[in-house]
């Protein structure tokens, strides 16, 4: 979570440009229009608190997650590019369940970062579904790619499945852009999966943790008001994460609603669908 600016600052021109500069790249533009009708979902009384949350928020651009994803691909033992070169049989596979997911798109990103996007490396890049007939062994590497990570819940119920569909135990990582430090000891004690992240988050980027000392504990109240207007089942966001935390791409469901819910009663800034 970014330190957002003093208490009273004005919500001048400056902060606007600010915010349009940070939050450039978002799949759906972010201007002075749409922050303004989302501002305008505040109280004047709390228009304030609601300005700093704008300045709190963690923007994780196209660029960054593609520089990421080239660090991380270089830095595995035994990669290469070059087939002679490696060490074992690679695969590269989207962590999702279904199609359309942030794997997928992730996994797209990742490709093409790495600049494995010509059909020479076609046979590199497959889904979970395709792993039996890989015949992989303990000198393969497996490399799920995603996100992020909140609560690490959903790897864990993915990886139940996966040591039947690895029975001869190659190594797998999961590389993730950014992951909460609650996931990642969930995924570290209950899986075999070895984690690469560029970014980490703690209790401090709760906004509802009292780690968090951005915003006093009134500040936090009126904040939990407005998202529980924007979502009562989970005003914390899932996994009552509590994040801040946009993605160029998308704005994952851990962030808090009143960023990204998009219904009757609240127009989020950062909508998570079209």
């Amino acid at each position: 979570m970014k330190h957002p600016k003093p208490r009273n600052a004005a919500i001048d021109n400056s902060r606007y440009s600010s915010w349009r500069e940070t939050f450039a790249g978002y799949r759906q533009s972010v201007t002075d229009g749409s922050i303004d009708r989302w501002l305008e979902q505040f109280h004047a009384n709390d228009k304030d608190v609601a300005a700093r949350i704008l300045d709190s928020v963690d923007f994780i651009s196209g660029a960054q997650i593609n520089d990421s994803f080239r660090q991380f691909l270089a830095g595995l033992p035994g990669w290469n590019i070059d087939e002679n070169q490696r060490k074992g049989k690679w695969r590269f596979v989207p962590f999702t369940s279904s199609s359309g997911e942030s794997g997928d798109s992730m996994t797209h990103k990742f490709r093409h970062a790495n600049s494995l996007g010509s059909k020479n490396y076609k046979e590199l890049f497959i889904y979970r579904r395709d792993l039996p007939s890989q015949m992989l062994t303990q000198e393969d590497t497996v490399v799920f790619i995603d996100d992020f990570s909140g609560t690490g819940k959903q790897v864990c119920d993915y990886w139940k499945e996966l040591p039947e569909l690895l029975p001869e135990q190659p190594t797998t990582y999961l590389v993730l852009v950014g992951i909460n430090n609650k996931a990642r000891k969930k995924i570290e004690e209950e899986t075999d999966l070895q984690v690469v992240s560029q970014f980490d988050f703690d209790d401090t980027d709760n906004l509802f943790s009292d780690h968090c000392t951005h915003f006093s504990s009134d500040e936090k109240d009126k904040i939990l008001s407005y998202c529980r207007k924007a979502d009562r089942r989970y005003p914390k966001g899932s996994g009552e994460c509590g994040m801040v935390l946009v993605f160029a791409h998308n704005t994952p469901n851990n962030s808090i609603p009143i960023l990204h819910t998009n219904h009757g009663a609240w127009e989020g800034l950062f909508k998570r669908y079209d």
